[in-house]
This record gives C-alpha cells, sequence and structure tokens, in this order.
C-alpha cells in the first residue's frame, strides 16, 4: 500500500460522469441535512470565539462522508484501504467531537493513532535512510496537515474551497503524469466538497464541523505520502512539494499558534484570531477575505507543481514563496484578531463623537 502500489499507473478515463454525480450527490445530502436539522438537532449556537452570529446547522461533513464514501466504492474501491479506515475513523470522531466537545490532547491522540496505523502499514516517504525517524516525521506531517485543516475552519467556505482548490490541482498533476486511479481519488475529494460548498459559501447555510475538516485533513495529507507525487525525483523535491502544496494551511497555523503562544494563550484555544479574522479587521467583506486565501491555496499549489516539473528552480520558488508568507505574516501579526462586534463599534464612535463635543 506504500509507494510501490502507488506507482501503478492505471489507465482509466471517462471519470467526468461518476464525478458529476458525486458532486450532485453531495448537494443533495447535504441540502437534506440543512433542511432535516430541526429534527436531526445537528446545529451550531453562536460563540464568543467562532465567527457566525446566529444558530447554524453543523456537522456537514456527514453528508460531505457518504457521498464521498459512495463514490469511493463504485470509482476506485479497496485502494488505500488503511487510509479509508482512517478517515473513516476520524469522521467518526469527529461527529462525536462536534457533539461532545473533547479536550484536545484526546484529539491529538486519536490523530497521532490513525496516523500511525496509516505509516506503520506502508505509507511513508523516505525523508531518511532510517525508519524510525522516517515513521516519526511521516506521522507528525499528517497531524500537522490534519490539525491545520481543522484550524482554517474558520470561516464560511473557506476550508471547503481550500480543499477543492488542492485537490484540483494535484488531480491534474497525477493526471498529467498518468497516475489515474490516485487522481481520481483527489477528483472524488473534490466533487463531494464542491457539492458541499453550494451550501457552504457565504452566508453558509450549514458548517463541516470537524466530521468534515478532520478527515478532510487527514485524507489529504496521508494520501500526498502514499501517492506517487512526492516519491519521484530528488528527496527536497519530495519534501518541498507537499509543504508547497499546504503553504496555506501551514502558514496559518504556525501564525496562529505563534501569536497565541507570544500571547501567553494556549495554542489549543478556539478563537477569532486567524489569519482569514484578520484580514476581516480591515473591514474587507468575508467573501473577499475568502478569495484571497483561496487565491493564496492556488498560487501555493501552482508553486509546488512547479518544483515538480523543474526541480532545478527549487531554491528560487521556495525563497519567494517563504519571503512572501513572512511578510504577510508581519503585517497580519499587527492587526486585530477580528472585528468588533457592530454595537460595539457604534458604541464607541457615539462616546468618541462626545468627547469631542465636549472638548470643544
Amino acid at each position: 500500500m506504500g509507494p510501490a502500489d502507488a506507482e501503478t499507473v492505471s489507465g482509466d478515463g471517462g471519470l467526468e460522469m461518476p464525478i458529476l454525480l458525486t458532486l450532485l450527490l453531495s448537494a443533495l445530502l447535504t441540502w437534506l441535512q440543512v433542511r432535516a436539522d430541526s429534527w436531526l438537532g445537528l446545529t451550531a449556537a453562536p460563540r464568543t470565539d467562532r465567527w457566525h452570529s446566529v444558530p447554524t446547522p453543523s456537522s456537514g461533513g456527514l453528508a460531505i462522508f457518504l457521498s464521498c464514501a459512495a463514490a469511493y466504492w463504485v470509482v476506485c474501491p479497496g485502494r488505500y484501504p488503511r487510509i479509508a479506515l482512517g478517515v473513516a475513523a476520524l469522521w467518526i470522531f469527529g461527529f462525536l467531537d462536534d457533539r461532545l466537545g473533547f479536550r484536545p490532547a484526546l484529539k491529538l491522540a486519536v490523530q497521532v493513532a490513525a496516523a500511525g496505523f496509516v505509516v506503520l502499514g506502508g505509507v511513508d516517504f523516505p525523508v531518511t535512510p532510517w525508519y524510525l525517524p522516517n515513521v516519526a516525521l511521516n506521522m507528525f506531517f499528517i497531524v500537522t496537515i490534519t490539525n491545520a485543516f481543522n484550524l482554517i475552519d474558520n470561516m464560511d467556505g473557506l476550508c471547503a474551497g481550500v480543499v477543492i482548490i488542492i485537490c484540483l490541482f494535484r488531480s491534474w498533476l497525477l493526471t498529467a503524469e498518468g497516475y489515474h486511479a490516485d487522481a481520481n481519488l483527489s477528483a472524488i475529494l473534490a466533487a463531494t466538497f464542491a457539492g458541499f460548498l453550494f451550501f457552504n459559501y457565504p452566508q453558509a447555510r450549514i458548517f463541516m464541523g470537524d466530521c468534515g475538516s478532520l478527515p478532510a485533513g487527514f485524507a489529504l495529507g496521508a494520501l500526498t505520502l502514499a501517492g506517487p507525487a512526492p516519491h519521484k525525483g530528488i528527496v527536497l523535491t519530495g519534501i518541498f512539494y507537499p509543504a508547497l502544496t499546504f503553504a496555506y494551511p501551514i502558514f496559518d497555523t504556525v501564525l496562529v499558534s505563534t501569536l497565541r503562544k507570544l500571547a501567553g494563550q494556549p495554542i489549543s484555544m478556539g478563537g477569532r484570531d486567524h489569519s482569514s479574522h484578520r484580514l476581516a479587521s480591515l473591514g474587507l467583506d468575508q467573501r473577499l477575505v475568502v478569495w484571497i486565501l483561496w487565491l493564496l491555496t492556488a498560487f501555493g499549489a501552482s508553486l509546488g507543481i512547479l518544483i515538480r516539473l523543474m526541480p532545478d528552480a527549487l531554491f528560487t520558488v521556495g525563497a519567494l514563496l517563504l519571503g512572501m508568507l513572512s511578510m504577510l505574516a508581519l503585517s497580519l501579526a499587527k492587526l486585530p484578531g477580528y472585528p468588533l462586534p457592530a454595537w460595539t463599534a457604534a458604541w464607541m464612535r457615539q462616546r468618541a463623537g462626545r468627547v469631542v463635543r465636549t472638548s470643544t
């Protein structure tokens, strides 16, 4: 199930109809879940550390997973069975977490166990000549990407769009290189999240919840290691290809973790201090913020493909993106974590006006 299996080239074609049906099935199941929320009771109430201000149906990962599982069994049944089982386990755990709110330590332990199950089963990228360091590094990568996607699920449409963009770029690259079976998996993921995005785009009618973001990050992280893309060419290219592909989720995770640590706050604490919220504090419309971060995702993914096709450009491309993200991080760090609520901002303007009149 490791690279050797992943490198089997398949000549499968004519996938357009199954992908279209997957998208429609995902949209239909999401619509049904929204309509049935009154008796399902899967509603996310507004909280001070969350972005939404009205009760909204949640756990949309239910519709995503069911449509993805159906497409998986039709298009590529049995491929990467350990990854499929790990995704299913995290979906169940994420659904329970949406309802019960598990402690961060338990969430991390479950992710580590799922990553270990996959990596010890043969899904790995040989970063070093030694087995145990490779296992540790590969598990760390999967857990990091899983948490990164969980963290960027903080604004309507953002996480779903990032998943779609990364999957489309990856599917195109794998198809161009003749790895149709692996490309199909990425296309399936893109289709399921695209169907969900119809109802998650701002203003969202449903959220994906942990049962959507955790399996999404885990699947993308594990498939990146298992698939052929990082296993061809020089080791540095194999390392930087996934790093650039996931540039935005990794960037947001590092930014939030660093700023919370500097502020003396727990990294696992939820909050409205992500890159998306900091951009919104400039007064930008939520949809514009989402599109900016989608474009940043596409830029990173395209650079990943560039160094995949042109390894000699590795250091130039890496330095370019690192410089841009560093400047962006410094700019965002100076902004408030989120804009003031409308009533607070109005009260402050009114109070400022009184002070001016009094002084004159």
